[in-house]
Order: structure tokens, then C-alpha cells, then sequence
């Protein structure tokens, strides 16, 4: 127990200095310095700053999740969901690249450093997005999906809105995401219900 509030109380305060300083820069001794502990203390939780910056990063990656995820309900549409999402997340993470000016720096140098979060905590927004399939399915706002293909279409979900939210908010390659965000719903919607409509139709024939 002592163990975590120690390790929770280094992450914490590691925060600040991965705002200040970005990645490339931060040192152990920065860390150490700001949670107020010996350096022994540190590398006895944490074998080098790239750990103590991935326990970060997966905090704040729940920070903005958790607040979007909180806004999607059963009694929801389909759209409706994945609208209030989007829009939330959007904001959350437009939010945090400011707070992280020269992290973002660092990550356009090396993407790796945000990829490999990604990689790991992708499972996290594909069970959001399959309960939220799930419920449509259920209303019937959309046609069946069998496990695997509801699998797939969460993975490719969950890939192609976090490449345009990198694309967004690395490169300022994308202008009116929130508006695109809800063109691309909208398309998948349509795309789903019209997969609905001719299994009907090939059910009467």
C-alpha cells in the first residue's frame, strides 16, 4: 500500500516537469527533485524516465477518456454517442496539447514515444466503441454484426480517429475537426443501416 502512494505521489509530481520540459530534456534528477525524493527512491520504482513518462501519459490518456466515455448512454441513438464522444474528446485533447507545448515537440521527433501508448491502451476505446455498437444493434438502429467483424469495425474506429486527431494536433493538417469527426459518423451510420436495409430486402427475395 505504502509502495503505491509513494509510486502515485512520483507520477504526480512528475506532471509538472513533462509540461515544462517536454521528454527530450527531463532527467531523473528533474523528477526526483520535484516528488521530493532521493534518487534511490526513484530508480527503485522506476528503472528510467521513460517509464515514469509512460505511467504520465496513460494517466492523462484516461483523463481525457473517462469524461467522454461518462456522456455515452444505452438511451443515446447511435449518432448521438459517437457525436458527444468525439466532441468531448476533441476538446479534452486540444486542452492537454496546450498544457504540453513542448512535449508535442518532442513527439513530432519521435512519434514512438506516443505510438506505443497508443498500441497499449488501445483496448480501452475499442470496448467503448463495441458497447456502443452493441446498443444499436440491440435497438436495431443498425443491422447485426457478428463478434469478429464488431471487433474489426472498433479497431478501425478507434485507427483512423486517432490518426486524424495526430494528424490535427501535431501537424495543424486538419481544419474543422469536430465538423469532420461528424461527417465521418455519419458516413459509418449511413453505411451500417444501409447494410441493414439490403439484408431485409434480400431476406424477402
Amino acid at each position: 500500500m505504502k509502495d503505491d502512494l509513494v509510486k502515485e505521489h512520483i507520477i504526480n509530481s512528475s506532471v509538472a516537469v513533462f509540461k515544462k520540459l517536454g521528454f527530450d530534456k527531463v532527467t531523473m534528477d528533474d523528477i526526483a527533485k520535484a516528488a521530493k525524493k532521493g534518487r534511490s527512491t526513484l530508480y527503485y520504482y522506476f528503472k528510467n524516465k521513460h517509464e515514469v513518462f509512460e505511467q504520465v501519459a496513460e494517466m492523462e490518456y484516461l483523463s481525457i477518456i473517462e469524461p467522454a466515455k461518462a456522456k455515452i448512454e444505452k438511451s443515446n441513438t447511435i449518432e448521438e454517442n459517437l457525436r458527444l464522444y468525439n466532441e468531448i474528446k476533441l476538446k479534452s485533447l486540444i486542452n492537454k496539447t496546450q498544457e504540453y507545448t513542448f512535449l508535442l515537440e518532442d513527439i513530432k521527433q519521435n512519434f514512438n514515444l506516443a505510438h506505443s501508448l497508443f498500441m497499449k491502451l488501445r483496448h480501452i476505446e475499442n470496448r467503448i466503441f463495441q458497447e456502443t455498437l452493441t446498443w444499436a444493434i440491440e435497438k436495431k438502429e443498425i443491422a447485426p454484426i457478428n463478434q469478429e467483424n464488431m471487433q474489426f469495425l472498433a479497431m478501425t474506429m478507434v485507427t483512423a480517429y486517432s490518426s486524424l486527431e495526430k494528424e490535427m494536433l501535431l501537424y495543424g493538417s486538419i481544419e474543422n475537426m469536430s465538423v469532420r469527426l461528424e461527417w465521418l459518423v455519419n458516413i459509418l451510420i449511413k453505411g451500417l443501416k444501409y447494410d441493414q436495409k439490403l439484408k431485409s430486402s434480400q431476406i424477402k427475395l
